[in-house]
């Protein structure tokens, strides 16, 4: 049974996991609503393990405010690690960016700098070609439509999503090109008008 200590307040909690492989992590999250008087909600979260990889995150999401035609979001996140079973040190910077945010339709915008090395240089030629700087730039496009009367629980109703995802925008023989397409996703709720009768 793995050991576990949670203090918790208001607007922060502290996590601690003390495993069996006597690895710890430490996470904590912050949530401020209205901080400026626009209902908007500004959140940040960490988290630090031993084994030397750190996750930092903050964001903010705003309603629809004046001109502004749709609510706003961006996220910053950073991310250090290091592989245990390799010589490899990982570090990601990266930002988020909705563009339009509707009730049906969304486009976002993803910003990625990554930065891989071997301070040893004990990895394969294959692994060291990938070392180095690289760049995703990248911008999602959902299209979605919920029409249950339950996202939890639907007695009756249907939803279906569709995205498409295109990355390497950014010049470069380091960014990273890509075409993903999700052309159906749907859900159906079953109904129960059989059983109550």
């Amino acid at each position: 049974m793995v050991p576990k200590s949670t203090f918790s307040s208001l607007t922060k909690f502290l996590d601690v996991n003390l495993l069996q492989t006597r690895s710890c992590s430490l996470e904590g999250s912050v949530k401020l609503k209205n901080l400026f008087g626009y209902c908007e909600t500004w959140d940040a979260s960490g988290a630090l393990e031993l084994d030397k990889t750190a996750e930092l995150s903050a964001g903010v999401q705003m309603p629809r405010i004046g001109a502004i035609p749709t609510p706003l979001m961006a996220r910053i996140s950073f991310l250090s690690e290091d592989w245990l079973k390799s010589s490899l040190k990982e570090h990601l910077v990266g930002v988020c960016v909705d563009l339009l945010s509707t009730m049906n339709h969304n486009l976002a915008y993803n910003l990625t700098w990554r930065k891989l090395s071997d301070p040893t240089r004990m990895s394969s030629n294959s692994v060291q070609e990938e070392l180095g700087h690289s760049l995703l730039s990248s911008i999602k496009y959902a299209f979605k439509v919920d029409q249950r009367d339950s996202s939890i629980r639907p007695t009756r109703g249907y939803a279906f999503l569709s995205s498409s995802q295109v990355g390497g925008l950014a010049p470069g023989s380091k960014c990273s090109r890509f075409l993903r397409q999700v052309y159906l996703d749907f859900h159906s709720a079953p109904s129960f008008a059989l059983l109550e009768n």
